[in-house]
């Protein structure tokens, strides 16, 4: 029998959590939520946070044998995650700012031809400059989440429209100026050509790889799925600002992706088998979940949009946590001191 804590800065307990601890109770392991105040070093106990025929109760349990870190860590609570982490292996670790991570993409040759050029925006001959090329960018902030601060500038019929979500403003050039001097400069934005993610009635999209590690270690393809925005006039859909969902992306393929289907499902099929393995090479601490934004066109194009660490699971928590299970039976077994990880927000390391 394993132990699994689940390590939080709240106890709140989650359906997400939930369905972890019921899967892995069910292969014979016991799994808990804990907080760092609920350790106790002198006793090796901690005071978690459980399933019990259903009903959820507290009760005292040995140390885990693997933490699940949910990637937040309060600064009064360092000390204690460290102390953990030099005898107990930690999962979900950070893969660093959109920038490194775009450096490590570029190295891996067999997914050059799904990746756009970025390119920083400090200047605004930068964005100009773009805009001539391109004739529409996007600009995103480095420490963007969720699709927070993303704009799209087009130049079109003689303006420069600038699009924030819904929020639409024509610019002429010395205005452009203005709102670069105040949104952009010195505010860490990078910049890159527009790709026009789309279904066959124009209907934006952005396409979410959900991979993990799963038996033997090995990776594994939990879902591919789309995200669709009915609002015609937003250039940007993200998961997290009220776009749908359709779980049944064969058939959401054939029917809006009529001409390219089957080119989008090679492509999809070489990201996941040439992707993850060539990333992680590139870090010292084990990645064991990741989610790949991905755009595509209707000439079946593909463009790695972004790449999550510890992406939000939702309704794929059942399949998601049969997979951790598997993962976190091999990692107590492979996983040797001293363990390296990288779970600490930039503001605490």
């Amino acid at each position: 029998m394993s132990i699994f804590g689940i390590l939080k800065p709240a106890k709140n307990l989650t359906d997400v959590e939930e369905i972890f601890i019921i899967v892995a109770q069910s292969r014979g392991h016991e799994a808990y939520l804990f907080t760092a105040k609920d350790v106790c070093f002198e006793t090796e106990k901690v005071l978690g946070k459980t399933i019990l025929n259903g009903k959820v109760l507290e009760k005292e349990f040995n140390f885990p044998h693997v933490i699940q870190n949910r990637l937040a860590v309060k600064a009064e609570d360092k000390e204690i995650y460290l102390k953990l982490a030099e005898r107990i292996p930690f999962t979900s670790n950070r893969i660093g700012t959109k920038k490194n991570v775009d450096l490590k993409l570029k190295k891996i040759e067999d997914i050059n031809d799904f990746l756009i050029s970025v390119e920083d925006c400090k200047e605004f001959d930068d964005l100009s400059d773009a805009i001539q090329k391109y004739k529409k960018v996007i600009l995103k902030p480095l420490s963007s989440n969720q699709g927070k601060g993303i704009f799209s500038v087009e130049f079109l019929d003689k303006k420069y429209i600038v699009k924030q979500l819904d929020k639409r403003n024509e610019f002429n050039k010395n205005e452009l100026r203005s709102f670069f001097d105040k949104e952009i400069k010195n505010k860490g934005y990078s910049l890159s050509k527009y790709f026009n993610s789309s279904t066959n009635n124009a209907l934006n999209t952005v396409f979410r790889m959900q991979i993990s590690r799963g038996a033997g270690g090995k990776w594994k393809l939990i879902k591919f799925f789309p995200y669709v925005n009915i609002n015609k006039n937003i250039d940007i859909t993200n998961g997290m600002q009220g776009a749908l969902i359709t779980t049944r992306e064969k058939l959401f393929l054939e029917q809006y992706y009529p001409d390219s289907f089957e080119k989008i499902n090679k492509s999809i099929k070489k990201i996941f088998e040439k992707f993850p393995l060539a990333f992680q090479k590139q870090y010292a601490w084990r990645l064991d979940s990741l989610g790949l934004d991905l755009g595509i066109d209707q000439e079946g194009n593909i463009a790695i949009f972004e790449v999550n660490a510890g992406p939000g699971i939702g309704f794929m928590a059942y399949p998601v946590a049969k997979a951790q299970v598997d993962y976190y039976e091999w990692l107590q077994e492979n996983a040797k001191p001293p363990f390296k990880n990288n779970f600490l927000p930039i503001n605490l390391r």
